[in-house]
């Protein structure tokens, strides 16, 4: 009884949807008076309202302004200065509206004339009631489809896929990265195989959090960081505590060409600072802000109050994949400036204009 109860809701749908369609408005062009009456009749009988049977290309286009049709059913051959061809090529031009050729013959130039209108179906005259609704059914389910792909909520949805699968590849390359550092004893490559996963998962969580977002064109960088930062930390095991965790982000939301690179420097920092800064330490901490300063530039900072690194070191010299690629991210990426203080553990101070990270 219940899936006789689904089935009814199913067929009472598609009657509902079939309803709709079948209250579309049609405009028919066509200068033969008996034919265009046969036309009128026949387009009745299966469902549509007739806005209009004009004669003449002058007519034709003066109603699609005025009536705004559905769809317009245009025989090539009509009266007036423009043929069929023409016609539904201005009509197309000023109202976007949907236009069905109907003619008496296939000539293969004439339809490689009338392909230039990008008309949405061929009718041969005469044609069945059968081949005239399934023509208009499609044509006007198309030009729906057409009109959504240009509406910023398809954008939207394409957009929000793209970044879903994007994710997803992301994920799979980090499964099989772990996957692998299952069978490896070796130290130094271990370190090589979780800083790869590391980077790799910085960039995925970007994606993750843009597919989850409501507004696509920017990220929630505090909570971003929040968890990156975190994630980070918990993935070292250290022989003393863990460091504390400070965060100070005054500037919540940014843009992917901003978060990505940003998210990529945090992650070589901070595990660099988990990595060295903390041996043999148990009150270690971990700092990182992103603000602006006085003259509206993005300032991301990152740093540890750990152990520290020479006062002379040279990022562009440095043997550290990790080191040039903060180097690079800032300076390239970025288009801007970093400065290292060591005063006190190691601190990190990159600076950049929004115009530049964004391209504009």
């Amino acid at each position: 009884m219940k899936r006789k109860t689904v089935d009814d809701k199913g067929v009472l749908i598609t009657m509902v949807q079939e309803a709709k369609v079948q209250e579309a408005r049609i405009q028919v062009v066509e200068d033969e008076g008996i034919i265009a009456l046969n036309l009128a009749r026949k387009l009745e009988k299966l469902g549509y309202i007739v806005s209009a049977v004009v004669p003449s290309s002058e007519q034709a286009i003066s109603k699609a302004g005025t009536d705004r049709p559905d769809l317009i059913l245009m025989d090539i051959a009509i009266q007036g200065a423009m043929d069929g061809i023409d016609t539904a090529a201005e009509i197309a031009r000023r109202f976007e509206i949907p236009v069905v050729f109907m003619t008496a013959y296939a000539d293969e130039a004439l339809l490689e004339r009338a392909k230039i209108t990008e008309p949405y179906g061929y009718l041969v005259k005469p044609s069945t009631d059968k081949e005239m609704h399934i023509m208009i059914k499609m044509a006007l389910y198309k030009h729906k489809m057409n009109e959504w792909r240009k509406s910023s909520e398809y954008k939207e949805t394409l957009l929000r896929e793209i970044h879903h699968r994007v994710k997803n590849n992301f994920q799979i390359i980090t499964s099989l990265l772990s996957l692998q550092s299952e069978n490896i004893t070796d130290r130094t490559m271990l370190n090589v195989f979780r800083d790869s996963y590391n980077r790799i998962r910085a960039m995925a969580s970007i994606h993750d959090k843009l597919y989850q977002s409501v507004d696509l064109s920017s990220l929630d960088f505090d909570e971003y960081v929040r968890e990156l930062s975190t994630e980070l930390i918990e993935s070292y095991e250290l022989t003393s505590a863990s460091p504390t965790l400070r965060l100070e982000m005054n500037t919540k939301t940014v843009t992917l060409d901003i978060a990505i690179p940003c998210g990529l420097i945090i992650n070589e920092i901070v595990s660099n600072s988990m990595k060295y800064a903390f041996v043999g330490r148990s009150d270690g901490g971990i700092f990182i802000s992103f603000n602006k300063d006085d003259d509206d530039n993005y300032v991301l900072t990152v740093g540890d109050n750990g152990a520290g690194i020479p006062s002379d070191f040279d990022m562009t010299k440095s043997r550290s994949l990790g080191m040039r690629l903060v180097h690079d991210l800032a300076t390239k990426k970025l288009k801007g400036t970093i400065t290292i203080d060591t005063a006190s553990g190691t601190v990190y101070r990159i600076c950049f204009k929004k115009l530049k990270a964004e391209g504009v």
